[in-house]
C-alpha cells in the first residue's frame, strides 16, 4: 500500500475531529460539566478527556499508517494527537467562556434592569416639576442606560457568533456547551432582549402622561438592531480568533511545547497593544 493510500487510510480511521465529537456527545450526556468532572474523579487518569481523545486518535494513526517510514509515523501521528488535544481545549474554553459570559452579564443585567426601575420612577415623581435642569439629568442617564444595555446586548451576540463560528469550523456544527449551560445562556439572552424591548417602550423622561420633546441631549443615541448585530459579528470574528489562540497556545502547552506556547502568547500581546486581532 502506498503512502498516499496510508494516509488517505488515516482520515477514514477515527480522526481527531470523530474522536473529539465522540467524547463530546458521551460528556454531554452528563448534563454539566461539573457532573461530568464528578464522574471523571472516580475513574482511571485514561478517562479523562485530554488522555482519552489523544489516545484514541494516536492508536487509530499508528495503525493506519503502519508499515509506512518511522518518520512519516511520527510525524503524521504527533499531528493526529496535537490536533485532537486542541479541539478538547477549544470545547473546554468555550464553555468556560460561556459561563463567564453569563456570570458578568448576568450581573450586568440586574445593575441595568434596577436602574431602569429607579430612573422611571425619579421621570414619574418629577414628571409635574418646572424644572428643566432635573429632566435633562434624567434623560442624560438614561441615554447613558441605553448604552449600556446596547454594550451588553453586543457582548452577547458578538460571543455567541464567535462560538457558533468555531462550532461550524471545527466541530462539524455541533453545539459546544453542556446542557445546563446552554439553557442558562438563553434564558439570559431572552431577558437581555426583553429589557431592552421595555427601555425602548418607555424612553422617560416623561411631562405628564406626555413624552418630553426629542431633543439631541435626551433623544436615544445608541445604534439600532441592525447596527448592534454588525457591531457584533465583527467582535465575534476577533474573539474566535482569541479562543482559537488560547485552544492551541494550551494544546502545545500540555504537549510540551513551551517555546511554542509562548510564541503565541508574544502574538496576541502584540495584536492587542496595536489592536489588531491577527488572523482567524
Amino acid at each position: 500500500m502506498t503512502a498516499e493510500r496510508r494516509l488517505a487510510k488515516l482520515e477514514g480511521a477515527l480522526s481527531p475531529k470523530a474522536a473529539a465529537l465522540l467524547w463530546l456527545e458521551e460528556a454531554h450526556r452528563f448534563g454539566s460539566l461539573p457532573a461530568y468532572v464528578d464522574w471523571l474523579i472516580d475513574q482511571p487518569v485514561s478517562a479523562a478527556p485530554l488522555e482519552r481523545v489523544p489516545a484514541q486518535v494516536r492508536a487509530a494513526a499508528l495503525e493506519a499508517l503502519r508499515g509506512l517510514p518511522r518518520e512519516l509515523v511520527r510525524v503524521s501521528s504527533h499531528q493526529a494527537v496535537r490536533d485532537a488535544i486542541f479541539l478538547v481545549e477549544l470545547v473546554l474554553r468555550l464553555n468556560s467562556v460561556a459561563e463567564e459570559t453569563i456570570r458578568t452579564e448576568g450581573l450586568r443585567y440586574a445593575a441595568l434592569f434596577w436602574e431602569m426601575r429607579a430612573i422611571t420612577a425619579e421621570a414619574e415623581l418629577d414628571a409635574g416639576s418646572a424644572a428643566p435642569q432635573g429632566r435633562r439629568t434624567i434623560g442624560r442617564r438614561w441615554v447613558a442606560w441605553r448604552h449600556g444595555v446596547s454594550a451588553s446586548m453586543t457582548n452577547l451576540h458578538a460571543t455567541k457568533e464567535a462560538r457558533l463560528l468555531l462550532e461550524r469550523r471545527y466541530l462539524d456544527g455541533r453545539g459546544a456547551l453542556f446542557p445546563d449551560l446552554g439553557r442558562d445562556w438563553e434564558r439570559l439572552r431572552e431577558s437581555a432582549e426583553r429589557l431592552a424591548g421595555q427601555g425602548d417602550a418607555l424612553r422617560p423622561p416623561k411631562q405628564g402622561r406626555r413624552r418630553a420633546p426629542r431633543s439631541a441631549e435626551i433623544a436615544p443615541s445608541d445604534p439600532g438592531l441592525d447596527a448592534l448585530r454588525a457591531r457584533a459579528r465583527r467582535e465575534a470574528t476577533a474573539l474566535a480568533s482569541r479562543l482559537v489562540d488560547d485552544a492551541r497556545a494550551a494544546s502545545l502547552a500540555v504537549l510540551g511545547d513551551a517555546e511554542g506556547a509562548t510564541s503565541i502568547a508574544a502574538r496576541q500581546l502584540r495584536a492587542t497593544v496595536s489592536g489588531d486581532s491577527g488572523p482567524g
